[in-house]
């Protein structure tokens, strides 16, 4: 470029009012003359982290153009914005299942072209931007180490700044974190009404599940059986901006042969019976949530399946020959020790920190105790709303009862209790707590797990006739459960105990536990 061509973009530059009139003089300038064929400016959707177009230069059918997932981690534009750094790809041609998103893109360039992609970054260091350009690699290449475009770049970028307090794109940015704003305060009523409990334990859970429900990542949520696992993972999605289905699979109740067709479904004759095409459950989560209940159950044969899905977000129907789309949000559940299924090779390593880009845990209502009062309220509410009852409530005996009571099969267990009670209950009267105690002896309740050795032993302790050895017991529980949650971490053990290291190492040693030395 000479002088006077950069003097005058520079003059346009200054004048541009709009974040999208500031980058479309700049991308029409890399355009002319110096032999790049096409060039687009995307911006980083914080809240939906995505990359969104807003400016374009010798583009067909421009209108066309998509959003950009950030979840496509092999997409060079993705790259470029999560790494900082240029990216320079010699071919377009060469990429292959880099992601929807980019293979939408890829119909408006040029397929021979190379690619290089600008980071845009803000005065505070950050990169809220991408410049793609569009040209043959040797053009591209020479461009890159041309000294005035490199002054341009940074012009750009200091007018960029000067514009983000006031541009189109701050106002929309506006607009959409008020819209935002709306829909988590709508979420967050939807999480109090539905998601019951009054203590601490599970106020955080919310707040959780409100944080999470803004993400696109997956989550893999854990926690025991009966803990409410599903139901959270149905208020994540309610609480989300997804407005397509909750498709909820369990892979431990879907037959090993038929997990596969349930998923992806299969065309016309793909196999012996299938008389007709059928979609599977994945098509049917397009734009909503694909819920894998029981993912430690998966066969490992289909794991690898799996694993291509979540990163190319494209499948293929049993007996078809093209590949379908569908945009999805996943969402796991386990109550089995996937590290250990993995260490037994029943379980992909790989998927497995695939699935785990968040993680939730569901407590087992043991450790939130407080919260059984507003549990059984609600179930007792759910139970004369849908059965046209009328009982009163419990007794204050009864509520005794339940909160001494560990509940190995956590919320399910609670609630079978109670509506089997309320069954048994005359209208009008509140649950006795004589009629709970022949219920927990006689009333064949929900398969559930049985219970571990820490919940065993608390059941002990509840019967004690000795309390300072009961709690000189309990304290050891307490120790030894948070050394096995933490791996051994003496230092994260009592940090998160907030007690002094020294403190819990003199324990350690006097009950002999075992638990690393670890300081970092």
């Amino acid at each position: 470029m000479e002088t006077v061509s950069a003097v005058l973009l520079a003059r346009e530059l200054a004048q541009a009012s709009t974040m999208a009139a500031l980058a479309g003089a700049w991308l029409r300038a890399a355009c002319d003359g110096t032999g790049i064929e096409q060039a687009l400016c995307y911006w980083h959707e914080r809240p939906g982290d995505r990359l969104l177009p807003i400016a374009h230069a010798h583009v067909a059918d421009a209108a066309g153009l998509t959003s950009i997932s950030l979840e496509e981690l092999d997409n060079p534009l993705v790259y470029c914005l999560t790494s900082a750094k240029p990216c320079h790809v010699a071919r377009l041609g060469s990429l292959v299942n880099v992601g929807a998103g980019f293979d939408a893109l890829r119909e408006h360039l040029t397929a021979r072209a190379a690619l290089l992609a600008l980071p845009i970054h803000s005065p505070q260091h950050e990169v809220v931007g991408i410049f793609a350009l569009i040209g043959a690699d040797a053009v591209l290449r020479a461009w890159r180490t041309n000294p005035i475009w490199q002054e341009l770049v940074t012009l750009h970028n200091v007018l960029m700044a000067r514009l983000l307090a006031s541009s189109d794109i701050h106002r929309i940015e506006e607009q959409r974190r008020s819209e935002i704003d709306q829909d988590r305060t709508r979420a967050a009523r939807l999480l109090a009404a539905d998601f019951v409990g009054v203590g601490p334990t599970a106020r955080q859970l919310r707040e959780d599940m409100l944080r999470l429900a803004d993400s696109s990542l997956s989550l893999l949520i854990t926690g025991e059986t009966g803990s409410g696992k599903d139901h959270a993972a149905w208020l994540i999605h309610q609480a989300s901006s997804r407005r397509g289905k909750f498709v909820p699979v369990n892979c431990a109740a879907i037959p090993k042969e038929l997990i596969e067709s349930e998923l992806f479904g299969a065309v016309r004759g793909a196999y012996t019976g299938a008389t007709q095409a059928r979609a599977g459950l994945v098509a049917e989560a397009n734009g909503g949530t694909l819920f894998l209940d029981e993912i430690g159950d998966m066969p490992l044969e289909l794991q690898g399946t799996l694993l291509r899905l979540l990163n190319e977000k494209t499948f293929r129907p049993i007996g078809a020959t093209r590949e379908q789309a569908s945009d999805f949000r996943l969402i796991c559940a386990t109550h089995r020790p996937l590290p250990e299924l993995v260490r037994d090779g029943a379980f992909r390593e790989d998927l497995y920190f695939r699935i785990r880009q968040r993680v939730l845990r569901i407590p087992p209502l043991r450790e939130r105790p407080e919260d059984i009062p507003a549990l059984v309220a609600h179930v007792l509410l759910q139970h004369n709303r849908e059965c046209q009852g009328n009982i009163a409530g419990i007794s204050a005996r009864a509520l005794t009862r339940l909160q001494a009571h560990i509940f190995p099969g956590n919320v399910r267990e609670l609630r079978s209790l109670v509506l089997a009670a309320a069954e048994r209950t005359a209208p009008g009267k509140h649950i006795r707590g004589d009629l709970l105690a022949d219920l927990e002896e006689d009333l064949p309740l929900a398969p559930i797990e049985p219970p571990s050795p820490t919940a065993s032993a608390l059941q002990q302790l509840l019967h004690t006739d000795n309390l300072p050895e009961a709690l000189l017991h309990f304290e050891r529980l307490v120790v030894g459960e948070r050394l096995r949650r933490v791996e051994g971490s003496r230092r994260e053990a009592a940090l998160s105990l907030g007690i002094p290291k020294r403190t819990l190492a003199r324990k350690c040693l006097e009950w002999n536990l075992n638990g690393e030395d670890r300081s970092s």
